[in-house]
């Protein structure tokens, strides 16, 4: 299928052709008949993708917090890497489309094939022919609405959303400041709602426009009287794009004592004080389209808020604004300036950054019906020697880009067979990338040997089963599962399949740890350790908080269990741990031969110390490592200093070793048990928080 994207190292925009998505349990797939083009917002897109990383800096200071903190935690090179990776990635462009239901998931029972319906979402309601989009953000088309207005849905709920925060009431004076289409359907709005409506725009033919569609008041900023409201607006809503503060200090000047000032478009936000002091006056920011926006639970899982404890969500608003287009309460057709065919799109969208960028712009796509590939070739498949491995890729996530298949270049003596995951666009542009022969948003299929796994954490066990059950060698990015009864299942589908299972535990094969271990390895008795992990809070939003994705203990602890493990030699069999699951954790750790210490895994601290700090004790040893930078050895009376030139945490080798062993047929990199042990740590972890009982276990 063919998508509309931009790629933001060069800021061009381009049409592309790309894998077709997956209907998801909660997922509706659609084939597009039309789809809006968001003058405001998707104009800002563009600028952005096309304006300097100077520029962007300056625009966005949290960004360049966020790649401080990153440098001063993890170094340089892998702050570099993520920087670029961030920057060369194509977007997809486009968030409100109208089509065709051609699949549903099997949890979706009240919307079926051929149905019409709208679609909102970035990243799911896309320029594109097909799109895959939760429950939650489709909404069905009543009968007499044409495609084209009903692509519109999503500014129209913006609109709704903007009008609710308001709190209008019947015969209430609003201002609507910025006439462009958002502006022209909250003005339409407001009238329905039966409020007198004052309607300012820099634009003379905007502002006739807000007359025609029954405005009591129209002017331009220009032409604007001193009485333009005597008594005060009872809400003023700011439709407006624009870098200026000048919207929000008109609409303090315009609102009555303890009116309501709503931002709806993207605007400058500094207050100003003196005059929202002096009126008392309410400052709302409208969070898009409603209630869910924002929320994995609901756009991601599809999961829908209860009726009447959250009346209008942005599936609800999507639905009252196609009852208003139904009921001709709402009309677009005067505003639909410019229509295009998709496969103009990429010149049409140069429109958007001229002098005077469009009012309402939609592409129509044939009518037509495609195949759907989920899979499409990059290259013709390479000749290989017989013993190299053919290997798949199923993720393409941040870590994966920056991490994870840059690794896989560094080993030529492998054929990259297939790349897969859930967006078309990052895996046609991975694949691309990073040299594999066919991009896909399925399942892979085919004669593979091996399979690395880099999706979410929830889908580790499932694919790790299917792997094994294909007869593939498998490298998951840790965890190995999220459930102690996927953990058992994994354990005997690998016992069957009699196949090489790695997890992704990358900090045993660092350069440190080889060093530690042949030390600690020559000891006599036992040794204990302080692990420290500063690992600080998640950002907001992020997937790894979803409960579904296991939490940070299982997420994340188990790497630093695992390298304990290594370094001492032993494998853990005792946990007692207090805290809480979410938060701080303090674990005392076990191990089989007697060795204990205790990990310190810290997500509260924000302050900018080194990620992990290690000590392990042993008689006649001592061993301080920092953030794998780092080493001092006392060592029989010795000091020894150890600096490496930069951070390496193993992933380079560990990928290396894994396809070692799968090119000679050797031994797996880490032994099925310590894998297990490892996991069931993580379990018990979780098992010693909630009973405030020490948790012993075996494989």
């Amino acid at each position: 299928m063919r998508q509309l994207v931009q790629n933001r190292k060069s800021g061009e925009i381009e049409l592309v052709e790309v894998p077709a998505p997956v209907c998801g349990p909660r997922t509706i797939l659609v084939r597009t008949l039309a789809s809006a083009v968001s003058a405001g917002t998707e104009r800002h897109m563009m600028k952005l993708g096309r304006q300097s990383m100077l520029r962007t800096a300056f625009e966005r200071p949290d960004l360049v917090s966020r790649v401080v903190t990153k440098f001063q935690r993890e170094g340089l090179a892998a702050t570099v890497r993520a920087v670029r990776e961030k920057t060369e990635q194509t977007v997809a462009l486009g968030y409100s489309s109208c089509g065709r239901v051609v699949e549903v998931g099997p949890e979706v029972d009240d919307i079926g094939p051929g149905d019409l319906v709208a679609c909102a979402g970035q990243d799911f309601a896309s320029h594109a022919e097909i799109a895959a989009v939760p429950r939650t953000l489709v909404a069905r088309v009543p009968d007499g609405v044409a495609p084209e207005q009903a692509a519109f849905a999503t500014l129209g709920a913006i609109a709704i959303e903007g009008v609710r925060l308001a709190h209008v009431e019947l015969g209430q004076t609003t201002v609507v400041i910025g006439l462009g289409l958002l502006g022209q359907i909250t003005v339409q709005l407001l009238l329905a709602a039966g409020c007198r409506v004052v309607a300012i725009d820099l634009d003379e033919q905007r502002v006739e426009l807000a007359r025609q569609a029954g405005a009591t008041l129209a002017f331009t900023n220009q032409n604007l009287p001193a009485d333009v409201t005597p008594h005060g607006a009872d809400a003023v809503l700011i439709t407006a794009d624009s870098s200026s503060n000048e919207p929000l200090e008109l609409a303090a000047r315009l609102a009555r004592e303890k009116g309501r000032v709503v931002a709806v478009g993207l605007i400058k936000t500094d207050l100003p004080r003196h005059e929202f002091f002096l009126k008392e006056l309410e400052f709302v920011v409208s969070r898009s389209t409603g209630p869910g926006r924002y929320d994995p639970s609901f756009e991601i899982e599809g999961r829908d808020y209860p009726y009447p404890y959250v009346r209008w969500t942005q599936t609800r608003n999507l639905e009252a604004f196609l009852d208003l287009l139904a009921r001709r309460r709402i009309t677009l057709s005067h505003l639909i300036t410019h229509r295009f065919p998709f496969s103009e799109a990429p010149a049409a969208y140069e429109l958007l950054v001229g002098d005077t960028p469009p009012m309402g712009m939609v592409f129509e796509y044939p009518d037509t019906a495609r195949s759907v590939e989920r899979s499409i070739p990059l290259q013709p498949p390479a000749t290989a020697p017989a013993d190299t491995p053919a290997i798949g890729f199923i993720g393409a996530g941040s870590f994966a880009r920056t991490v994870l298949l840059p690794a896989l270049q560094q080993y030529p003596q492998i054929r990259r067979v297939a790349l897969a995951c859930s967006s078309g666009v990052h895996a046609r542009e991975a694949a691309e990338k990073f040299g594999f022969e066919t991009a896909a948003t399925s399942a892979l299929e085919g004669a593979l040997d091996a399979v690395f796994i880099a999706t979410p954490h929830s889908t580790h066990a499932e694919l790790v089963l299917a792997s094994l059950a294909a007869g593939r060698h498998v490298f998951v990015e840790k965890p190995l599962c999220v459930q102690p009864e996927e953990l058992d299942l994994i354990a005997a589908a690998h016992s069957r399949a009699g196949k090489i299972l790695m997890v992704g535990f990358n900090r045993r094969f660092s350069p440190f740890a080889r060093e530690a271990r042949e030390l600690l390895g020559a000891r006599s008795g036992e040794a204990s350790f302080l692990y420290r992990i500063n690992a600080g809070p998640l950002p907001p939003g992020h997937w790894l908080g979803r409960p579904a994705e296991g939490g940070r203990i299982v997420g994340e602890v188990c790497h630093f269990i695992d390298l304990i493990s290594f370094l001492i030699g032993s494998l853990p069999a005792r946990v007692f741990a207090s805290g809480s699951p979410d938060g701080d954790v303090q674990i005392h750790l076990t191990l089989e031969d007697g060795s204990s210490g205790s990990l310190h895994y810290v997500t509260s601290n924000r302050a900018r110390l080194s990620k992990e700090r290690l000590d392990i004790f042993a008689p006649d040893l001592t061993i301080e490592m920092d953030d794998f930078l780092t080493a001092v050895v006392h060592h029989r009376g010795r000091r020894t200093q150890r600096k490496w030139s930069r951070q390496d945490k193993g992933h380079q080798a560990e990928v290396a070793a894994f396809l070692d062993a799968v090119r000679r047929g050797g031994p797996p990199p880490i032994p099925m048990e310590s894998l297990v042990r490892t996991t069931r740590a993580t379990f018990e972890t979780l098992r010693s928080l909630r009973t405030g009982q020490p948790c012993a276990f075996s494989t």
